[in-house]
C-alpha cells in the first residue's frame, strides 16, 4: 500500500472531477487522439490561421500531458480492472461463507450470548429485503402465449425442460426455514 501512496505523491497534479463536471466535458475517446495530434501538427505548420487568442505553447503542454497520461492509463486501467475483479470474487466468496454462518447463527435461538451482537448486525442486511418480500402481493398467474409461438405452456403433470421447480426469488426465505436460500453457482473460486 505504501508504494501506491508513493505513486499518488509523484502525481500531485492529478484531480478528481465531480460526476456532473465529468459529464460536461468532451471525451477524447479512441479516435480523438489522432484528431488532437493532427490539430497540433497543423498549428505547428502554420499558426496564422488560428484564433488570435490561441496559445500554441499551452496547447503543446496539454497534448504532452495527455500523451503521458495515456501511457499511464494503458498500464493502470487493466491493473485496476484485475483488482476490481479480484475484489468482487473475494467479496462473493466471503458473502457465500457469511450466509452459511448467518444460517447457522439463526438456529441458535439466543442460547449463545457471544454470537448475539454479530447476529443482530447480520440480520440488518436482510431485514429490508424480508419486509419488502412480505409486503409484495403475490403475482398473478402467467398468461398463456398464443398458440404456435413456440412458447406453449407445459402440459399438466409434465416436467418442464431444464429442471422442475421455478427458482425461488433471491433473498426470500422458504416458509418456516429461518434461513436464507444459498445459490450454488459455477463461478470461479478465489484461490487462497
Amino acid at each position: 500500500m505504501d508504494f501506491l501512496h508513493q505513486v499518488d505523491d509523484l502525481l500531485p497534479f492529478l484531480i478528481t472531477l465531480q460526476p456532473e463536471e465529468s459529464r460536461s466535458l468532451r471525451n477524447i475517446g479512441f479516435d480523438g487522439v489522432p484528431f488532437a495530434m493532427a490539430a497540433l501538427d497543423a498549428v505547428r505548420a502554420n499558426v496564422d490561421f488560428t484564433r488570435r487568442s490561441f496559445d500554441l505553447a499551452e496547447f503543446e503542454k496539454d497534448v504532452a500531458l495527455m500523451e503521458s497520461l495515456r501511457g499511464i492509463v494503458a498500464v493502470i486501467a487493466p491493473l485496476a480492472q484485475k483488482i476490481a475483479d479480484t475484489y468482487r470474487l473475494a467479496g462473493a466468496d466471503v458473502m457465500v461463507t457469511a450466509d452459511d454462518i448467518y444460517a447457522d447463527l439463526s438456529k441458535d435461538n439466543g442460547e449463545t450470548s457471544a454470537v448475539q451482537a454479530p447476529l443482530q448486525i447480520m440480520k440488518k442486511r436482510y431485514a429490508h429485503r424480508m419486509s419488502t418480500a412480505k409486503a409484495t402481493p403475490p403475482r398473478p398467474p402467467r398468461r398463456s402465449p398464443p398458440p404456435g409461438t413456440g412458447s406453449e405452456p407445459v402440459p399438466s403433470g409434465a416436467e418442464p425442460v431444464g429442471g422442475g421447480a421455478e427458482p425461488v426469488p433471491s433473498g426470500l426465505e422458504p416458509a418456516g426455514s429461518g434461513t436464507l436460500p444459498l445459490q450454488q453457482s459455477k463461478r470461479p473460486r478465489l484461490a487462497t
